[in-house]
């Protein structure tokens, strides 16, 4: 058994020199697969991390009733907390609103009106998971349903926007990217098959004495796993030195998950194995 796979992985590596520029091109198509995929991944992350962040500030802020005095407040802030997916409520009391509207339009409403015309509220922050459009219009309602809130308010549009825009990123990445992955499948097929023409006379004699379909396959599924690998590792290196200068030259402007660079190695090594075996299926079917 040893000896058979030290015999597939041996024959493997002859294979790819024996047909250095189909595999040479069956590499660089993997690799320009992989990058353009990793450049679409990337920009989806970064628009998901910029998302994350613009939810992460957006608060609900319910204006309370006038007429409402402190025990009544209290007891308003208690029920906002049994809501499910709040995370935390501040209470805003008439004072912090009109030193609030001091400091952000240098005005004092003291000296425009008699009366403070600043309305208390709660400034209501909502749980990471309860952050997109709809579970946050659910508990706005549930709010508003609440006697003593008069008025919330909160950018319900523009949750609208940024959920509607990467949903459309991500069917754009899913489309290129099976598209790329399925050209890079086919042309590592293609050069399999190649190989596979150019021994077949090998191949036929390893049939008429006793070879099984398995210790044939073998060496063939090595070639294409070996060319998958050579091209993930080197879109990982290309991205990993590129990111390295980037953020040399300027820190934190791109968000990167370093699993990006195993995950590039993977699906090389998977686009590499996949088409060997349309290959193998074709032309070795005993």
């Amino acid at each position: 058994m040893i000896t058979g796979y030290r015999y597939a992985i041996v024959e493997g590596f002859r294979g790819l020199k024996r047909a250095k520029f189909s595999t040479s091109i069956s590499i660089f198509t993997i690799f320009l697969s992989l990058v353009i995929i990793a450049v679409f991944l990337i920009f989806i992350l970064n628009v998901h991390w910029i998302v994350a962040q613009i939810q992460s500030r957006m608060e609900l802020e319910a204006f309370i009733d006038n007429s409402y005095i402190q025990p009544q407040i209290d007891q308003l802030l208690l029920q906002i907390h049994e809501i499910e997916g709040v995370e935390e409520v501040r209470y805003i009391s008439k004072q912090e609103a009109a030193e609030i509207f001091r400091e952000q339009f240098g005005e004092d409403a003291f000296k425009i009106l008699e009366d403070n015309p600043l309305p208390a509220s709660f400034q209501i922050r909502l749980k990471p998971e309860y952050r997109s459009s709809e579970p946050t219009q659910n508990i706005f309602s549930e709010i508003l349903k609440l006697d003593g809130i008069d008025e919330i308010i909160y950018r319900h549009d523009l949750l609208m926007i940024l959920e509607r825009y990467m949903h459309i990123f991500l069917v754009v990445i899913i489309v290129m990217g099976s598209l790329l992955a399925l050209s890079s499948m086919i042309l590592v097929s293609n050069t399999i098959k190649l190989i596979i023409y150019s021994r077949r006379k090998t191949i036929e004699i390893m049939k008429l004495v006793g070879a099984t379909r398995s210790f044939i396959r073998r060496p063939f599924l090595i070639e294409g796993i070996v060319q998958g690998c050579l091209g993930g590792g080197l879109a990982a290196l290309l991205f990993y030195l590129l990111f390295k200068i980037i953020n040399i030259e300027i820190p934190n402007l791109i968000f990167v998950d370093t699993r990006i660079y195993l995950l590039l190695l993977i699906l090389g090594i998977v686009l590499g194995f996949s088409g060997s075996v349309i290959a193998l299926r074709k032309f070795i079917k005993y």
